[in-house]
């Protein structure tokens, strides 16, 4: 820990100039011309259908992959609900509806109103994060750290997501100001119960965001329980236990209440993007599921194809395709095939550093782009990281290994020190490792490589998360040793024979 006073003298000031900076970032690319966003792979329909927004594009072509679109139309009446589906997603969706319309009036919903939410959100984020680094770093170490995350997080790879309809960008702002509000938990006093109810709030809605955050969420929950154990207020106490619960029960109901559409996309390309990419026996492996043989023809296919051998939701499909296997079939196949898994981490490795699907564009067809172009703008660590990692499984476990030793290596400082707020932190950073892990054997168990960089978006997100703790620790370390070299007196002009240390160069 460092001593009091060699920590920045001005935590709030470092912490509002990264957010100032990440927010001319974010203004530039998502509400200056050309309008950057994310466009529409197809899942667009079930967020947008109840909350009474429809597609103005007539053309398969227009509505999904190449452009983004960023005007859509609002009904005069919203439809009832007819699906069981359940995120917060809609409420961001919603909440940015009403904005629109109050301020417009003209029944037409311009995405940059839900980009203008997520971007409130995120900045809180990111001042949350640097202050909590400025707090106790050198001025030098919290510059570093400020730098550190303005140019990983607000990449262009992240924010485009924010005009979209997507649950990545809700996940992304959510988890940051999860983790961030996790790392001041310790410090909370009867007083300031606000944090915890602030914390509660982000997990929750962090865990409803998308069914694949539903485990993570379990996770925050166990965190939200040991934390309860370090107040000594009976109130606070009693806050996050409750605050826990509730987490964890949003996680199980956003998992169990997960619709029958979700569940058909995820099988469909479970098997036909997973199951049966690059085997060498279609049929056996079928029938290894539990699935008739005749469904080989469909490898390679996706649920969204615009023509299709059999019509997805076909009774057909309905009785002799998904009913007839699960997950469960799914684990024992890869269990009594390692070789297959291995080669599908390794699959999922190679693009696990691709934080933008290839399949789809950032610009408007009013832009005049190419079709599925991609912006460059603020896109250098996006672009950095998929050259500057080996995109093999093997590297991953080697990551992994480096950053739990050094947590470990922590953890035993921070306990032999008993000093408990810090080994509750330490505990609350091995939590993004263990959420990446789990999105890269879900990515392909789930959904085989259909959208693999989108469905290891959080992935992303916790990589660059704990590569970014472990650069802003290695930049704290070396400013720490240089401080205490020229402390010494051990700068390189000194010379050997000095005894009263002063310069021995000619003047």
């Amino acid at each position: 820990m460092l001593d009091e006073a060699r920590r920045t003298k001005h935590p709030a000031r470092i912490a509002a100039a990264a957010a100032l900076a990440a927010a001319i970032v974010i203004i530039t690319a998502l509400f200056v011309k050309p309008y950057l966003g994310m466009a529409d792979n197809g899942d667009f329909f079930r967020e947008i259908h109840n909350p009474g927004l429809y597609d103005l594009n007539e053309t398969y072509e227009d509505r999904h992959f190449d452009y983004y679109n960023r005007i859509y139309g609002v009904r005069e009446y919203p439809y009832d609900s007819n699906t069981a589906f359940i995120s917060s997603l809609s409420l961001f969706i919603r909440g940015a509806i009403g904005a629109d319309l109050l301020l417009t009036g003209d029944n037409r919903f311009d995405m940059r109103a839900i980009a203008a939410l997520y971007a409130a959100l995120f900045l809180a984020a990111i001042y949350l994060i640097v202050r909590q680094a400025a707090e106790r770093l050198t001025a030098a170490g919290a510059a570093a750290a400020a730098l550190i995350a303005v140019f990983v997080l607000a990449d262009t790879g992240y924010t485009a997501y924010f005009s979209s309809f997507y649950g990545e960008p809700a996940s992304y702002v959510l988890l940051l100001l999860t983790m961030a509000l996790l790392m001041r938990l310790p410090e909370l006093d009867r007083r300031s119960a606000g944090w915890l109810a602030a914390w509660v709030a982000a997990a929750g809605l962090f865990a409803a965001a998308k069914q694949q955050n539903a485990p993570a969420g379990i996770l925050l929950a166990l965190l939200g329980l040991r934390a309860a154990f370090l107040y000594q207020s009976r109130r606070l106490r009693r806050l996050a236990i409750g605050g826990a619960a509730a987490v964890a029960a949003v996680s199980v109901l956003t998992y169990g209440l997960m619709s029958d559409d979700i569940k058909h996309i995820n099988q469909y390309h479970a098997v036909t993007r997973g199951i049966l990419q690059n085997t060498e026996h279609p049929e056996r492996d079928l029938q290894e599921i539990g699935l008739d043989p005749k469904f080989a023809v469909l490898a390679g296919t996706t649920y969204y194809d615009k023509y299709q051998l059999e019509p997805v939701e076909s009774e057909l499909m309905q009785e002799e395709f998904y009913s007839k296997f699960g997950y469960l079939a799914l684990l024992r196949y890869y269990a009594l095939h390692a070789d297959r898994a291995i080669d599908k981490l390794n699959e999922a490795a190679s693009h696990a550093y691709q934080i933008r699907p290839t399949a789809m564009g950032n610009y408007e067809k009013s832009a005049g782009r190419e079709p599925g172009a991609k912006s460059s703008f603020f896109s250098g660590w996006s672009s950095l990281k998929q050259q500057l990692f080996p995109g093999t499984f093997r590297f991953i476990v080697l990551f992994y290994a480096v950053f739990y030793g050094g947590l470990a290596y922590l953890y035993v400082a921070a306990w032999r020190g008993r000093r408990r707020a810090d080994q509750f932190r330490l505990e609350a950073l091995a939590l993004p490792g263990l959420i990446g892990l789990s999105q890269l054997g879900v990515s392909f168990l789930g959904a085989g490589d259909a959208d693999l960089a989108k469905h290891l978006f959080l992935y992303n997100v916790c990589f660059d998360l704990m590569f970014g703790l472990m650069a802003g620790w290695v930049a704290h370390k070396i400013m720490q040793r240089l401080r205490l070299r020229g402390k010494a007196g051990k700068t390189k002009w000194k010379s050997k024979s000095s005894i009263s240390g002063s310069s021995s160069l000619p003047s």
